[in-house]
């Protein structure tokens, strides 16, 4: 059969299959997005110009990107058709799994503020904070997707299971971040406070802490190693794994923050003086940590 670059013509047509479905999932996301808001998206993004709303739009699509990425790392099924109901299916559940793990975001990290209301007025940091929750949960289930190894649907269980540790690990996450914000806070505001005050600097530094846990969260699908005949022991050797992960990466950011802006009172300086270039830093820290373990330790 004819091949460009170890590409069948079978293969291509199943890559083909990909494409079509993946196309399909990223339109049906803005129909999804503009039924749980109980609006329509277009009036939003370009009659209101309402970029808060696109923000957290683009969250949606970028979080949705890399749930696709771990639906597509395996091999081919063994039909054009069982490919493409596979693509679906896992896209499908890729999904609800977004809007699961968002939605516990939202109503146990910070019950506290309506984030979707606060969206909806155009409140930037609300909209940033919900970015970093999206992709934050979607990271967490390519880091499942991409640790099972069973292909097909025999595997989509322990998925739903791996996602639910990852999920439980990054609300832990949120937590901490929560209660650091009020035990460093002078003003004795909460982060809730911050939201509904649009602190801007204080969503970019919220956002790029839980995108960098998430991504550290990754390494422990390089370290905890599945075999499918002893599946609890995998999960509990998992769950290890993601929570170790998490609290290294902890670690480490405090450590780098406190080189990479020694004498300043960081806190101070993102949650009072509202310093969006801190806090971009502070952003840009914790990705840096978090895709430093992913590459090294993950897979």
């Amino acid at each position: 059969m004819y091949q460009i670059n170890g590409l069948t013509a079978w293969s291509l047509q199943a890559l083909l299959i990909d494409m079509i479905v993946i196309i399909a999932l990223f339109v049906s996301l803005k129909y999804i997005k503009g039924w749980v808001s109980n609006l329509h998206a277009n009036d939003e993004i370009t009659e209101k110009d309402n970029f808060a709303f696109g923000l957290s739009f683009a969250g949606g699509l970028a979080g949705l990107a890399v749930v696709l990425t771990g639906i597509t790392s395996g091999a081919f099924a063994d039909s054009l058709l069982e490919e493409a109901t596979q693509m679906a299916g896992y896209g499908v559940v890729g999904i609800v799994l977004i809007k699961i793990g968002h939605f516990f975001q939202d109503k146990v990290a910070l019950k506290k503020v309506d984030l979707h209301g606060e969206i909806l007025k155009g409140n930037i940091t609300a909209a940033l904070i919900d970015f970093g929750h999206v992709l934050s949960v979607a990271i967490v289930i390519r880091s499942a997707l991409v640790w099972v190894l069973t292909e097909g649907w025999y595997g989509l269980p322990i998925v739903v299971i791996a996602f639910v540790i990852g999920n439980i690990c990054m609300l832990l996450v949120s937590q901490y971040r929560v209660q650091l914000f009020k035990r460093t806070n002078r003003n004795g505001d909460c982060l809730q406070q911050a939201i509904l005050d649009n602190n801007i600097a204080v969503g970019i530094r919220y956002a790029g802490f839980l995108i960098g846990s998430a991504l550290a969260l990754t390494a422990a699908t390089g370290i905890a190693p599945y075999v499918a005949d002893t599946i609890t022991s995998s999960l509990i050797y998992w769950s290890v794994s993601a929570l170790g992960s998490i609290i290294a990466f902890i670690v480490l950011h405090l450590v780098m923050i406190k080189i990479i802006l020694a004498g300043k009172d960081i806190s101070d300086e993102v949650n009072r003086q509202k310093n969006i270039g801190v806090a971009t830093i502070s952003a840009a820290i914790s990705f840096a940590i978090g895709i430093t373990m992913a590459t090294l330790l993950g897979v």
